[in-house]
């Protein structure tokens, strides 16, 4: 069995698994590190198969067998009940953990992806996996989109980043994941609340309305708050605001 690897902050009585994007790794969350409460909550910051500190392992990068390595990890850390907070692309996993494991206490969507996947055309779609599977300056092209207001260093920093956080295999098998994979009728069944948090300048895809959109008529219990200085990486963007508010969601369901 695959024991997931992860970065532990905290020694509180409430536990939280935080999972990464695809051009990413734990690493993302180091920004809020300083402002969370490490006395009342503990911090698992956990890597997915082929990413930062498990990237050593490999598999079929489905969301059924990340959602599994997760269930694993929350046995192995003897943990009853823990919040989950998850991030684009790990959000679909998240999602899917909350199907498969009564333990899962509040879902924290970070400019999610619903369980519909992304949707594209098929030439399209084989286009964008063929640019990932030959490393062809996809990740400059997704940053370069992503990033118009910020200025070159940023913009150095997250290519930088896409590329050393993963293998190549990692990242085009959780391409391929988002890419295909469609559950979204299964998601009525999840029962646990959902915050969901989207920068505001974020590319369209992931903007406040095409959120609530994909996820209206399908999810029983959802609530959008909108980052207005952020766009997909409110955790570096603003990581003061994104820790507070992480962390007013789970104290509301705490109390």
């Amino acid at each position: 069995m695959t024991i997931l690897n992860y970065k532990k902050i905290g020694t509180g009585d409430i536990s939280i698994i935080v999972l990464h994007e695809l051009m990413g790794s734990c690493k993302n969350y180091e920004p809020i590190f300083p402002y969370l409460d490490t006395l009342k909550f503990t911090y698992y910051f956990t890597d997915l198969r082929g990413y930062g500190l498990s990237k050593e392992f490999t598999g079929n990068y489905s969301s059924n067998e990340a959602a599994t390595d997760i269930k694993n990890l929350i046995s192995h850390l003897n943990l009853d009940s823990v919040h989950i907070v998850a991030h684009s692309m790990s959000t679909m996993i998240a999602q899917k953990l909350a199907l498969i494991d009564d333990r899962v206490k509040q879902l924290i969507l970070i400019t999610p992806i619903s369980a519909a996947g992304i949707k594209m055309k098929p030439d399209a779609q084989a286009k964008l996996l063929d640019s990932m599977k030959k490393n062809e300056n996809l990740i400059e092209h997704v940053v370069e989109s992503a990033s118009k207001r910020y200025n070159k260093p940023w913009k150095d920093y997250r290519i930088k980043m896409g590329y050393e956080a993963s293998t190549l295999e990692a990242r085009t098998g959780y391409m391929t994941m988002y890419l295909t994979t469609n559950f979204i009728e299964e998601v009525k069944n999840i029962k646990v609340p959902i915050k969901i948090v989207v920068g505001h300048h974020d590319l369209p895809a992931f903007h406040k309305n095409n959120v609530k959109k994909q996820f209206d008529g399908y999810y029983n219990d959802f609530e959008i708050i909108e980052c207005m200085e952020a766009g997909h990486y409110p955790m570096i963007e603003c990581p003061v605001y994104f820790a507070t508010k992480v962390e007013e969601f789970i104290n509301k369901i705490e109390v």
